[in-house]
Order: C-alpha cells, then structure tokens, then sequence
C-alpha cells in the first residue's frame, strides 16, 4: 500500500509539475517586453508598428468632431503620413477596444506596436504598446482601470469586467445572449 501511494504521489506531482510548465511557458508566450508584440491566435495577424497622429473617425470621414476626440466616448483611428488611416479595433483588455487607450494621445503623434488582422478584406489593428515619441512604452491595457472608474466597481473585477458590467447585463436581459430576443436563446441553448 505504502509504495502504491508514493507512486499515486509521485504521478499527481508530475502532473502539478507538466501544468506548471505548460503554464509558465504560454504567459513567458503572452508576454512582452515594453514596446514588443506578442503573438495572439487571430486570423491573418502581422506584426507591426508605426507613428501617426491619434484622430477621431467620425472627424475624419464627414467633418463631425468632437472636442478632445470625444473624450473616449467615439472611434479613434491613427492617420499616418504614409499609410493613411488605420482603424485601432482593439487593446489588450479582453472584449474591448482601443479608445481608452488613445483618446490621451488626441491630436498628438503616437507611437505604436502590436498585430495587424484582416478578414474579407477589412483591416484592422490591435494596439498592445503605445508611447509619444521619445517617451516610454505603456502596454494598451488602460480599459481595465477606465472601466473600474466609470462603473464604480472595484478594480479587482476588470479583468472579467464584461460579467459585471450594468450596460451588458441591461442588453442581455432585454436581448438575451445571442441578441436575437429570449426565445432565440431558449431555442439554441435548450
């Protein structure tokens, strides 16, 4: 008996080890250094990084703008002298997008890095690391704390911000999770 848990031991430990290493190896994956990219899963994704000055869409495409880009409330894109503008779709914060992280830079020029995507032709970018020129790198990870202020909700629950949010948990009682009405729900889920 003795021996028999000693080896049960030992696989437990081995297994505990094998997790540990396969965890340490996927955030050592995750992780960059200030200013790198780190590689995601998205379809078609390059890496990539430039300078440009911080705008808002709107203001761009018809003349509608806003004081301070909006202030956080509007899309942001960073025009470029040589690409044109670039769409920002996304940040590092799970389901959110960049705006919180550019709105600061409004009208000023921004450095950035992180991951080109495409689908069916559109084009997107995934800001990860962003700074003035000059300055030093900030990792795109301003949602989380932005979310906390606004929401009045505990920092602590940023990270999984989307299950506490008022806004979502409204939505999703009036639309239900596929956002097609309860009934559709029911039909998918049961």
């Amino acid at each position: 008996m003795k021996n028999s848990k000693q080896s049960h031991v030992g696989r437990i430990s081995s297994g505990a080890l094998g997790a540990l290493i396969i965890t340490t190896l996927f955030l050592s994956a995750c992780a960059s250094r200030p200013g790198g990219i780190a590689s995601w899963p998205v379809t078609n994704a390059e890496k990539s990084g430039f300078t440009g000055e911080v705008v808002d869409v709107l203001c761009e495409l018809n003349g509608n703008c806003a004081e301070n880009c909006g202030e956080g409330k509007r899309q942001l894109a960073i025009k470029t002298e040589d690409v044109g503008t670039i769409f920002v779709a996304k940040n590092l914060n799970n389901y959110s997008g960049a705006v919180d992280e550019l709105w600061q830079f409004c009208e000023k020029q921004v450095e950035v890095s992180g991951l080109f995507t495409e689908n069916k032709g559109v084009r997107f970018f995934q800001v990860q690391n962003m700074r003035e020129p000059g300055n030093s790198w900030q990792k795109a990870t301003r949602y989380a704390q932005a979310w906390a202020e606004r929401s009045g909700k505990p920092s602590s629950l940023a990270g999984n911000w989307e299950a506490h949010d008022e806004r979502i948990k409204e939505i999703i009682e009036r639309d239900g999770y596929l956002g097609l009405g309860k009934e559709a729900d029911e039909d998918y889920f049961n």
